[in-house]
């Protein structure tokens, strides 16, 4: 090995990219760049528009930009063994061939979003340049993969770039643990199965029993219903025009029942035996169970079997998220799952602002895009950077760069999952739908039936609604001490911040600034907290670690003790509770 080369430096000098394969390839870029611009002038421009031989000065601009893309191509076929020398020596470190392979991947998929759109909100003029763009995308990757192959076999993309784990690294504990997990999340599907069944006889059953479901319900359907033309199609799956729900919502519903779709044919609307079970579970119980599971994960690493399980019981059996999960097809579930998996992330990356980091910022903008709610990760996200900051792991120029990406590619997930967006009506529309709602949300639904004065904010008008629905006041403080001591010590403060500054943020907005008592909105804020109900123990075991063991496990039997009566307690309340229910 030469002097100064690291082993992956030297794997990837041992491939390179083939001259002959680049020269071919920017013969054929050329070609299909020509190809576009006969494409782009192929019809005529409006009358009222064209300024040159029929066609407008836009049209005329993309063609000759096609046309001086043609004539790039062809200069560098021309000069091909040069430009292969600079990408392989810019390639020849291991970390900066993976980036520009995920790069590519992902200017592909954005350029094939965009030409998908062109027939939507994006001048169709564009559509020939995006696809040669497309296919410009997909050569670079075929290259690159064909030049590298040594590497890539070694190592493909999706290893690099793992973002949980392989099944050989997880412990057999872990696995015992996921075992009985699954034993039970089955079992609970099975007992709530009768419960997603009613009203869903037929069409007048429904009519009796949806509330929000029979008004969400017609907005699917014409999501699914095929138009006249390809534009016509791509309208109704994508401009909606009703944005209580994120498009997440619709597009999850609408791959959960193209099955069902393609069975029944005409009469798939009227299946509402099959098709609303299937989206109760697919969309609100299966998501909120997934979530269940790694906010056990964030408490516990799965490395207590009996734990874990009392763990998820508690948080399944919490009357908000039976309420979720009864004959209610929300997107709250979904969203909640979203919130859990920014968090996973977030305690995977462990300060190293990697993938896992820029993974929660992908989740972080799938939840915006659902219910709005990531963007209460402002408080954890900033936090995180600021502790990276002092602890000096960043300088502020890398915080900033980290925080900006987090913040671009947040922001990118967010747009690209509401297509809407890009349409001027259809964004008028939501504006004016979130205004009316934020109103709602502020002073309470009109006309409802209200009690006990509870629609309203204040602490005092919403704890009733946390004893009723998640935990009584006794365990919620309890679980808010715990989450606080965790933040300062033990092996896992980074989890235990990232959640404090979820919850604490969430929280505090809804009691403070929203008068409804919805019970799903709760889901994000006290699920994740919920889960620390037996992290005391471990807790108290790290800060009695200098103690002498008698003492030491006096300490922890306390946290035990403690955490075992507040579990108790509180799961019997929730029991009584949700008893009517089922018998």
């Amino acid at each position: 090995m030469s002097a100064g080369k690291t082993p992956s430096e030297t794997a990837a000098r041992a491939e390179s990219l083939p001259v002959g394969s680049l020269r071919r390839g920017l013969i054929i870029l050329s070609a299909l760049a020509f190809g576009a611009t006969v494409w782009t002038l192929a019809t005529p421009s409006e009358s009222d528009a064209a300024i040159f031989l029929g066609f407008s000065p836009f049209r005329l601009t993309l063609a000759l930009a096609l046309l001086m893309l043609s004539a790039a191509c062809a200069a560098a076929f021309c000069a091909a063994r040069p430009i292969a020398g600079r990408l392989n020596a810019l390639l020849i470190c291991r970390e900066r061939l993976y980036l520009t392979l995920l790069l590519l991947w992902c200017g592909l998929g954005v350029s094939l979003w965009c030409v998908l759109f062109s027939w939507l909100f994006i001048p169709a003029n564009l559509r020939p340049a995006l696809v040669w763009l497309a296919l410009a995308f997909a050569a670079a990757i075929i290259l690159i993969r064909h030049g590298y192959r040594v590497v890539f076999a070694r190592q493909n993309l999706r290893a690099y770039y793992r973002v949980f784990p392989r099944w050989t690294e997880i412990a057999p504990v872990q696995k015992k643990t996921m075992a009985v997990l699954l034993v039970i999340s089955a079992l609970y599907l099975v007992i709530l199965l009768p419960s997603n069944l009613n009203g869903t006889r037929d069409m007048d059953a429904f009519a009796r029993y949806g509330g929000d479901e029979y008004v969400i319900y017609p907005i699917l359907m014409d999501v699914m219903k095929p138009g006249d033309t390809f534009g016509a199609t791509l309208y109704h799956l994508f401009i909606y025009e009703d944005y209580h729900y994120g498009y997440p919502f619709y597009a999850v519903s609408t791959l959960i029942l193209t099955p069902s779709r393609l069975i029944f044919g005409a009469s798939f609307a009227e299946r509402v035996a099959v098709n609303l079970p299937l989206l109760r579970i697919g969309v609100s119980v299966i998501p909120l169970v997934l979530a269940c599971w790694i906010i056990v994960y964030l408490f516990t690493r799965f490395r207590r079997p009996f734990v874990s399980a009392l763990t998820l019981i508690f948080l399944l059996f919490a009357p908000g998220s039976l309420q979720n999960n009864q004959g209610f097809w929300h997107p709250d579930g979904l969203n909640l799952l979203f919130v859990c998996l920014t968090l996973y992330f977030l305690q995977r990356d462990r300060r190293r602002f990697g993938r896992n980091f820029f993974a929660a910022a992908v989740c972080c903008g799938l939840s915006i895009a659902t219910r709005l709610y990531g963007f209460f990760f402002v408080g954890a996200i900033g936090f995180y950077l600021i502790y990276s900051l002092i602890g000096r792991i960043l300088d502020l120029k890398k915080a900033l760069t980290v925080g900006l990406i987090f913040i671009a590619v947040m922001t990118l997930t967010a747009a690209l999952a509401s297509p809407y967006l890009f349409r001027a009506d259809a964004r008028a529309r939501m504006i004016e739908i979130m205004n009316e709602k934020s109103g709602e949300m502020a002073h309470g639904y009109e006309g409802d039936y209200d009690p006990r004065n509870d629609h309203r904010p204040g602490w005092d008008a919403w704890y009733p609604a946390f004893e009723d629905h998640y935990v009584k006041r006794f365990c919620f403080w309890f679980l808010w001490a715990t989450l606080l001591l965790g933040c300062v010590m033990g092996r896992e403060r980074l989890t235990f911040q990232a959640v404090f500054f979820w919850c604490a943020a969430v929280t505090a907005y809804l009691v403070f600034f929203v008068a409804v008592k919805s019970t799903q909105y709760v889901l994000p804020a006290l699920l994740p907290l919920m889960g620390a109900v037996f992290a005391l123990p471990e807790l108290a075991a790290d800060a009695a670690a200098r103690l002498s063991e008698p003492r030491r496990r006096a300490v922890v039997k306390f946290a035990w003790a403690a955490s075992a009566a507040v579990y108790v307690v509180q799961l019997a309340a929730n029991l009584i509770i949700v008893r009517p229910r089922f018998f």
